[in-house]
């Protein structure tokens, strides 16, 4: 009897381990399902998260106007974000610079061994020779005394920290004109209806208060300058950081200039931006020219040595006994 229970139970209910993906997928419940009605990117959200946290925290705490809470907030990040990073890039420069005498001493060596390796093919392989050894001989040496060439470039870490700034504060204006914005956008499922997305893109972290926080010929900060003076002061406060440092190389030269062309068409692209992303990009702005100035003023980076010349010829022999002093 209980045998034959056993077998009508079995026939009853089918295994599991029969059952086919899909369908022991639709026999969860909904909870665990990863259905969601409107999908938004979330990622974006993740990423500017910290940056609307310090804005809505430091307007809290100070009970400042928007457009003063705005510049405080830059003035946040230049100091414990952007300024440490410089500092950190500027050290490794100094360090360089002292390095100097030791590279030169390097290169009568350099050249012997490329003249005696590749000598006889002729001066341009022996110079393009003679620049790949002084190259690795100089990344040998940066390395060994702990200043390698990357950490120059840490003050490029701060770039995502200011486009989190601008996406939240775009995200807080009610307006989807942001570059992340878009790039989030192109990420979003093509089933969602348009005016859904927009709604959730463009509601979601809005901040009434920008529509009363602005000052003088500005006072709503969602919607673009009525004035356009902002995006030509943009402009300005662009090319005036531009000239606070002070370029060597021959690439540092050209990529000022790509900075101040990029300057230069900032304003009039950024006219339909909203007053409150561009009172931030101006106060970030200036306040890199003030942080240069500072670096400039309290930690100078040494000119760089170059071997001495002799002002004459040398004279041999002779003439040199015979000649005055």
């Amino acid at each position: 009897m209980s045998l034959l229970l056993r077998s009508r139970a079995s026939f009853a209910r089918p295994s599991s381990s029969k059952l086919s993906p899909a369908s022991a997928f639709l026999q969860l419940p909904p909870s665990c399902r990863a259905f969601h009605a409107s999908p938004r990117p979330q990622f974006l959200e993740t990423f500017v998260t910290p940056a609307h946290a310090l804005f809505e925290g430091i307007h809290s705490l100070t009970g400042l106007p928007w457009v003063y809470s705005i510049p405080l907030a830059a003035l946040t990040i230049r100091t414990f974000i952007s300024l440490p990073l410089s500092i950190a890039s500027r050290r490794t420069i100094q360090k360089q610079r002292e390095l100097d005498p030791l590279l030169q001493a390097w290169q009568s060596q350099l050249q012997a061994e490329t003249m005696r390796e590749v000598g006889h093919l002729g001066p341009d392989v022996a110079q393009k020779t003679m620049l790949q050894k002084h190259r690795r001989k100089r990344i040998e040496i940066y390395k060994r005394h702990g200043c390698p060439m990357s950490k120059t470039w840490l003050p490029v870490f701060q770039l995502p920290v200011f486009l989190g700034a601008v996406e939240a504060l775009r995200m807080m204006a009610g307006t989807r004109q942001g570059l992340l914005g878009l790039i989030a956008g192109s990420f979003t499922s093509a089933d969602t209806p348009a005016a859904e997305l927009e709604e959730s893109s463009m509601t979601h972290w809005y901040e009434p208060g920008f529509t009363t926080g602005g000052a003088l010929w500005f006072p709503d900060l969602t919607v673009a300058d009525p004035e356009m003076r902002l995006p030509f002061m943009l402009s300005a406060s662009m090319l005036l950081s531009l000239t606070g440092g002070q370029k060597q190389s021959i690439w540092g030269k050209r990529l000022t200039r790509a900075l101040a062309t990029v300057a230069v068409i900032a304003g009039p692209l950024l006219l339909h931006m909203p007053s409150g992303v561009l009172v931030y990009w101006i106060s970030s702005m200036l306040m890199a020219y003030g942080q240069t100035l500072a670096l400039e003023r309290f930690m100078p980076i040494p000119k760089q040595v170059v071997p001495c010349k002799p002002r004459q010829p040398r004279l041999i022999g002779r003439a040199m006994l015979d000649k005055k002093p």
